[in-house]
Protein backbone atom coordinates (compact mmCIF):
# COMPACT_ATOMS: atom_id res chain seq x y z
CA UNK A 1 0.00 0.00 0.00
CA UNK A 2 1.41 2.88 -0.66
CA UNK A 3 0.30 6.23 1.12
CA UNK A 4 -1.27 9.22 -0.53
CA UNK A 5 0.63 12.90 -0.53
CA UNK A 6 -2.29 15.33 0.10
CA UNK A 7 -2.14 16.79 -2.69
CA UNK A 8 -3.33 14.33 -4.62
CA UNK A 9 -6.16 13.31 -2.43
CA UNK A 10 -7.39 16.72 -1.09
CA UNK A 11 -8.80 17.38 -5.17
CA UNK A 12 -10.34 13.93 -5.34
CA UNK A 13 -12.40 14.68 -1.62
CA UNK A 14 -13.25 18.28 -2.35
CA UNK A 15 -15.03 16.83 -5.68
CA UNK A 16 -16.85 13.89 -3.65
CA UNK A 17 -17.74 16.41 -0.72
CA UNK A 18 -18.99 18.98 -2.64
CA UNK A 19 -16.65 21.80 -0.26
CA UNK A 20 -13.98 23.61 -1.83
CA UNK A 21 -10.17 22.82 -1.85
CA UNK A 22 -9.67 25.52 0.60
CA UNK A 23 -12.16 24.14 3.41
CA UNK A 24 -10.78 20.67 2.77
CA UNK A 25 -7.21 21.67 3.72
CA UNK A 26 -8.20 23.73 6.75
CA UNK A 27 -10.26 20.66 8.35
CA UNK A 28 -7.28 18.72 7.44
CA UNK A 29 -5.13 21.00 8.88
CA UNK A 30 -6.86 21.61 11.89
CA UNK A 31 -7.05 17.59 12.15
CA UNK A 32 -3.60 16.86 12.15
CA UNK A 33 -2.74 20.02 15.28
CA UNK A 34 -5.64 18.57 17.43
CA UNK A 35 -3.55 15.00 16.75
CA UNK A 36 -0.55 17.08 17.40
CA UNK A 37 -1.51 18.69 20.72
CA UNK A 38 -2.90 15.52 21.92
CA UNK A 39 0.23 14.05 21.44
CA UNK A 40 2.39 16.81 23.30
CA UNK A 41 0.14 18.29 25.98
CA UNK A 42 0.50 14.58 28.42
CA UNK A 43 -2.89 15.29 29.50
CA UNK A 44 -3.33 11.64 27.87
CA UNK A 45 -1.74 8.13 28.33
CA UNK A 46 -3.31 6.57 24.81
CA UNK A 47 -4.36 8.78 21.90
CA UNK A 48 -5.80 6.48 19.29
CA UNK A 49 -5.89 7.53 15.68
CA UNK A 50 -8.54 6.07 13.21
CA UNK A 51 -7.07 3.83 10.30
CA UNK A 52 -3.18 4.54 12.08
CA UNK A 53 -3.33 2.76 15.48
CA UNK A 54 -2.47 3.46 19.27
CA UNK A 55 -0.36 5.67 20.58
CA UNK A 56 0.86 5.03 23.95
CA UNK A 57 3.12 6.52 26.56
CA UNK A 58 5.34 4.25 27.82
CA UNK A 59 5.78 4.56 32.30
CA UNK A 60 9.71 4.19 32.18
CA UNK A 61 10.26 7.07 29.98
CA UNK A 62 7.85 9.11 32.36
CA UNK A 63 9.56 7.54 35.75
CA UNK A 64 12.80 8.65 34.06
CA UNK A 65 11.44 12.48 32.60
CA UNK A 66 10.04 12.83 36.01
CA UNK A 67 13.93 12.03 38.10
CA UNK A 68 15.94 14.27 35.65
CA UNK A 69 13.45 17.33 35.48
CA UNK A 70 13.52 16.97 40.04
CA UNK A 71 17.11 16.92 40.11
CA UNK A 72 17.24 19.84 37.52
CA UNK A 73 14.73 21.66 39.87
CA UNK A 74 16.59 20.59 43.03
CA UNK A 75 20.03 21.98 41.07
CA UNK A 76 18.35 25.26 40.16
CA UNK A 77 16.56 26.43 43.21
CA UNK A 78 19.13 28.28 44.51
CA UNK A 79 19.79 30.35 40.93
CA UNK A 80 18.39 34.15 40.99
CA UNK A 81 15.18 35.51 39.13
CA UNK A 82 16.90 34.80 35.78
CA UNK A 83 16.06 30.99 35.84
CA UNK A 84 12.56 31.79 37.16
CA UNK A 85 10.96 30.65 33.79
CA UNK A 86 12.61 27.99 33.80
CA UNK A 87 12.17 26.86 36.84
CA UNK A 88 8.36 27.77 36.38
CA UNK A 89 8.15 24.94 32.72
CA UNK A 90 9.67 22.97 34.90
CA UNK A 91 7.32 22.73 37.68
CA UNK A 92 4.43 22.61 34.99
CA UNK A 93 5.75 19.52 33.36
CA UNK A 94 6.66 18.10 36.41
CA UNK A 95 3.15 18.57 37.16
CA UNK A 96 1.64 16.80 33.84
CA UNK A 97 4.32 14.51 34.12
CA UNK A 98 2.38 13.23 37.69
CA UNK A 99 -0.81 13.66 36.71
CA UNK A 100 -0.07 11.48 33.58
CA UNK A 101 1.47 8.76 35.65
CA UNK A 102 -1.72 8.86 37.77
CA UNK A 103 -3.90 8.10 34.84
CA UNK A 104 -1.55 5.81 33.59
CA UNK A 105 -2.34 3.74 36.67
CA UNK A 106 -5.63 4.65 36.79
CA UNK A 107 -5.92 2.61 32.86
CA UNK A 108 -3.72 -0.75 34.19
CA UNK A 109 -6.36 -1.05 37.19
CA UNK A 110 -9.36 -0.74 35.11
CA UNK A 111 -7.55 -3.28 32.82
CA UNK A 112 -6.90 -5.34 35.68
CA UNK A 113 -10.63 -5.33 36.87
CA UNK A 114 -12.00 -6.20 33.34
CA UNK A 115 -9.55 -9.23 32.78
CA UNK A 116 -10.50 -10.17 36.72
CA UNK A 117 -14.18 -10.37 35.58
CA UNK A 118 -13.63 -11.88 32.14
CA UNK A 119 -11.79 -14.90 34.20
CA UNK A 120 -14.52 -14.97 36.69
CA UNK A 121 -17.42 -15.09 33.85
CA UNK A 122 -16.01 -17.82 31.89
Amino acid sequence: MNPKKAKEFIPEVAETTGCSVEMVEAVIRFYWEEVRKSLTSLTHSRVHITNLGDFVIKHWKIDEKIKRLEQWEETNKQKGLQQITARFKTAETLFDLKNLVKLIKEEQQRKDFVKLHKKKSK
